[in-house]
């Protein structure tokens, strides 16, 4: 959403939710671009659709480290959620070079239930970003491009 600085600005979901304003002010993810997921298939995945695993995603947005854990640890208790991969960009071993600096954590999720079953969705694995609120105040729309120019020198 939109603060009165220019910047994002954070809320609770407890505190959005039923709120039609700050509901309204929440950035829902976008399903990744058709180009950019071709892209993505034919340079870092050999055209093997199955490991395109980030074309529906959302971020979730935490004040700490410890909000993020917490998180991870209830996605993983839930019995309708299965964790099928997980990058920890915050781990101090992870060479942040490969990002451009850029951390987070993120897990690809199947969601089986009765619900995701008979949509027939229940194969289909998402991506849930977890970021700290320090790397989300400057994830922009100029970083992105600096992200992006990154990731295309790269090749990938």
């Amino acid at each position: 959403g939109g603060g009165g600085g220019g910047g994002p600005r954070f809320v609770l979901w407890e505190d959005a939710k039923g709120n039609p304003q700050l509901e309204g002010d929440i950035r829902w993810g976008k399903l990744k671009s058709v180009s950019r997921a071709v892209e993505k298939l034919l340079r870092s995945y050999r055209e093997d659709v199955s490991r395109l695993l980030d074309v529906c995603r959302q971020s979730i947005v935490f004040d700490t480290v410890e909000d993020l854990t917490a998180c991870v640890q209830a996605i993983a208790a839930d019995q309708d959620a299965t964790i099928v991969r997980c990058k920890n960009r915050l781990d101090p071993g992870y060479n942040s070079f490969l990002s451009a600096g850029y951390r987070d954590v993120s897990l690809n999720v199947r969601i089986h239930n009765q619900q995701s079953a008979s949509l027939g969705l229940d194969a289909h694995v998402c991506e849930v970003l977890l970021l700290l609120k320090s790397f989300a105040e400057i994830k922009n729309e100029q970083g992105h491009k600096r992200y992006t120019a990154f990731r295309n020198a790269r090749g990938e």
